[in-house]
Order: structure tokens, then C-alpha cells, then sequence
């Protein structure tokens, strides 16, 4: 059976290949078989292999790349990835987000229903365009010049992998990973990271890759305070898609039984599609029963 065919979305940061950016992307809506693997690998992979693995699957092309292979997924910026994930989860369920929150505060503790819509959480293509970024950090007293590029999906499964070392192992490995060189104020380049970098560095990617970290600044309906929490598009998706598991294979029984095809074939379509045949069966069902 022939892959679902996607639509073309725009990346916020863009793919480097050979000193050139591209910032299309071709995307496929998630099939049964897709939806099965996530479920499958919740506890298998950690999160940023899961995303890695998921817009493998479903990214149709990357700039001139067709297929995608694993290792150009993992070369996207954090930002890149997000956006991708995003459009992903539009295109399989749609553009509305329900969330139910917790107030943070103190003798409050309520929890709301917030209502997200993904368009409101893509941001617009980034205005600077180079693979590499060049800062000057100030410490005790002396300039450091730093030439970084930004954090990627590689770079985010090498610091995932050293969790259970404290999430400041990570972060001290993505910033080695990112930093090409320091040079002090007399142009001598530094043999370990800067306190002072390593403090600044990633307010400064931060700002260059807004789309890596969403953040939903929100107030209390009942006690009325402003609070910001961070919005986490691979949890949130992930878990969703996880929790209908169940359901997407009483479909393919339902489907398997009535027309007799077999799981593989049920499993390549879309959760629209599978529910466009359902919705025939109940109908032609429901004559019968009329009859």
C-alpha cells in the first residue's frame, strides 16, 4: 500500500547541507504503523532518539534529500525539530491542543483547561541564516570571543544518554559539542569552556533557536495569578498518541474482520483514512440492520 502523501512546511532555522540552507521540508500525517512504533518504543528509546526515529519515518524530504535518512534528522537544530513535530501532530490530529494544567502556586494548586492551537505555537522563520555564530562574553574582567553553532537533535540524544550523571553532565557536553573555539582577549584559544561561556552560552542559543524551548505564560482563573510553564510538544504528542494505542487496534480488528484485509495493510493508513472506512461500515451496517 502506498505511504499517505504529506504537504511541504517551512523550517524556522533551516537544513545545512554543503554551505547551503534549506528551509522546506516535506511531511507525512502519521500511519498506524507509525503510531504503533511510538507506543512500542516508550520505554525503548529515550525521548530525542523517539523524535529522531518518528521524523525519520515521516519526513518525505529535507531540502534536496529524498529519502531522509536518521542522520539528517539528527543534524536539525532543536528549533527545527519542534517545528517538525508540531506540523506533524496538526497533520495526524489536528490543530487544537487540550491541556490540562496545574496552578503552581502556593495554596492554590487548581487545575484549568487550556486550549492550544499549534499555529499559535510555530514561530516564523528565523532572520539570521548562518551555521555558525560568533558572541563576545565578558569574564572577570576579559572578553571571550566564542564561534558556536546551535544545539542539535545529535546533541540532545548525547546529553540525554548521560542523565542518570546530573542534568549538568549534559549540558557541559551539548556546550563542548556546539563551541568550535574560544579565543581570550590576546587571540589565544582556550583548552576548556569559560565559567563565564558556560553561564552565558545557553541564554545566547536560546535566543537564536526560540522555537527549541516553548514557554505559555498563563494566569490562574481562580486565584488570578500570572504564571509560565514550559510546554513540552514530544511529551504532550507522544503521550497521545500512546494513549490511543488500545483504539487504533480494536480498528484494525474491526476493520481485519468486516473486509478482510490484513493488520500490515490497515496499519499503513492514517487515522483518517481508517476512520473514513469505519465510517462506511457503520453506515452499510446500519442499512442491514434496517432491512
Amino acid at each position: 500500500m502506498m505511504m499517505p502523501s504529506g504537504v511541504t512546511v517551512a523550517l524556522p532555522g533551516g537544513y545545512w547541507l554543503d554551505g547551503v540552507c534549506y528551509r522546506e521540508a516535506g511531511l507525512r500525517p502519521l500511519t498506524g504503523e507509525d503510531e504503533a512504533f511510538l507506543f512500542e518504543t516508550d520505554h525503548v528509546l529515550l525521548p530525542a532518539q523517539r523524535i529522531t526515529a518518528v521524523l525519520a519515518r515521516c519526513l518525505t524530504r529535507l531540502g534536496p534529500l529524498h529519502p531522509v535518512p536518521p542522520q539528517a534528522v539528527q543534524q536539525l537544530t532543536i528549533g527545527d525539530r519542534e517545528a517538525l513535530l508540531l506540523h506533524l501532530r496538526r497533520l495526524t490530529l489536528g490543530e487544537r491542543l487540550a491541556c490540562v494544567l496545574r496552578c503552581p502556586h502556593a495554596n492554590c494548586g487548581e487545575k484549568m483547561d487550556v486550549e492550544l492551537r499549534v499555529g499559535d505555537l510555530l514561530l516564523a522563520a528565523y532572520p539570521h541564516t548562518q551555521a555558525f555564530h560568533e558572541a563576545t562574553v565578558m569574564g572577570q574582567g576579559t572578553p571571550y570571543r566564542v564561534r558556536f553553532r546551535l544545539p542539535t537533535g545529535g546533541d540532545q540524544e548525547a546529553a540525554s544518554s548521560l542523565a542518570g550523571a546530573g542534568p549538568q553532565a549534559g549540558v557541559e557536553l551539548l556546550l563542548r559539542r556546539c563551541v568550535e573555539h574560544v579565543l581570550a582577549d590576546d587571540e589565544r584559544p582556550m583548552t576548556t569552556i569559560p565559567p563565564a561561556v558556560a553561564r552565558e552560552l545557553p541564554t545566547l542559543m536560546a535566543r537564536l533557536d526560540p522555537q527549541a524551548e516553548l514557554t505559555l505564560n498563563l494566569v490562574c482563573p481562580v486565584c488570578g495569578r500570572a504564571f509560565s510553564t514550559l510546554f513540552d510538544t514530544a511529551a504532550y504528542f507522544f503521550q497521545e498518541v500512546s494513549s490511543r494505542v488500545t483504539h487504533l487496534y480494536r480498528e484494525v480488528h474491526c476493520l481485519a474482520w468486516h473486509y478482510h484485509w490484513s493488520e500490515a495493510e490497515i496499519l499503513a493508513m492514517t487515522g483518517g483514512k481508517r476512520q473514513l472506512y469505519l465510517g462506511f461500515l457503520a453506515e452499510a451496517l446500519s442499512e442491514r440492520r434496517e432491512r
